[in-house]
């Protein structure tokens, strides 16, 4: 094997150093060109995703602008901003080379409606406030009487507050199931005692917070009797003893 001279490696080095220099200054130069060039400027931004929030909204939170340069665009940023929107569960913000922006959002649904005085909170099912109206929202049950302590938005009410007359309502399937069929729940905090007006016109004496899981599934239960047997029902009553009284227009 022969073996290098001198010359020849201080040659070699040299060789590499200049490519060493040339990749650099090619990147540079790349890098130069990415940042300023309009080849690169944003020119629609996608939104996905959504649908209680506009277009328009998501977009004007995420603070990017059309004709902006892609590379500037901090996309956790971006982000960050998106989701301190009360509605948005999680956000995605992707770029789409060379001049493209692709926003997807997951947001919350409103589960749940409270009434305040003359104020509407709209919650999700996990107890996160999503929005103050003046204007019930139709198909979502009504609960008035109840405390909801301090109320943030885009925060949970169970953050700062027990609220343990609430806690049983809320992350529960079955509960949330009934809850479809209830147009308004009152409670009377002052006699523990909750009344329920459902969406078909029959009234609930449903008595006290408590056992409400298994007293929401009886509901259940016999909403789907009266529907299946074609029982004209105006009144139900879980209030008297352990089984609940119908009471109907006959």
């Amino acid at each position: 094997m022969k073996k290098t001279t001198r010359v020849e490696r201080k040659r070699r080095r040299k060789r590499i150093y200049f490519r060493l220099m040339l990749l650099l200054t090619i990147i540079i130069i790349s890098v130069v060109f990415a940042f300023n060039s309009e080849f690169f400027y944003v020119d629609y931004i996608f939104v996905e995703g959504n649908n209680s929030l506009s277009y328009d909204q998501i977009v004007n939170s995420s603070m990017i602008d059309i004709r902006e340069n892609i590379f500037r665009i901090k996309l956790s940023d971006s982000r960050k901003k998106i989701e301190e929107m009360p509605y948005i569960r999680k956000a995605y913000v992707k770029r789409k080379l060379p001049n493209k922006i692709y926003i997807t959002v997951e947001e919350r649904e409103v589960a749940y409606q409270f009434k305040i005085l003359s104020t509407i909170v709209l919650l999700d099912k996990e107890g996160y406030v999503l929005e103050l109206t003046e204007e019930q929202v139709e198909n979502i049950p009504l609960f008035s009487g109840f405390d909801l302590g301090e109320i943030e938005l885009g925060k949970s009410i169970f953050v700062n507050n027990s609220n343990e007359e609430l806690s049983v309502f809320f992350n529960d399937d079955i509960i949330l199931n009934t809850l479809k069929n209830v147009s308004i729940l009152n409670y009377d905090s002052l006699k523990d005692n909750v009344n329920i007006d459902l969406i078909n016109g029959i009234g609930v004496a449903f008595g006290p917070l408590d056992n409400v899981k298994y007293k929401m599934k009886l509901l259940d239960k016999i909403l789907m009797d009266i529907e299946k047997k074609q029982i004209q029902c105006k009144l139900i009553i879980m209030n008297k003893g352990d089984n609940p009284i119908l009471v109907t227009d006959n």
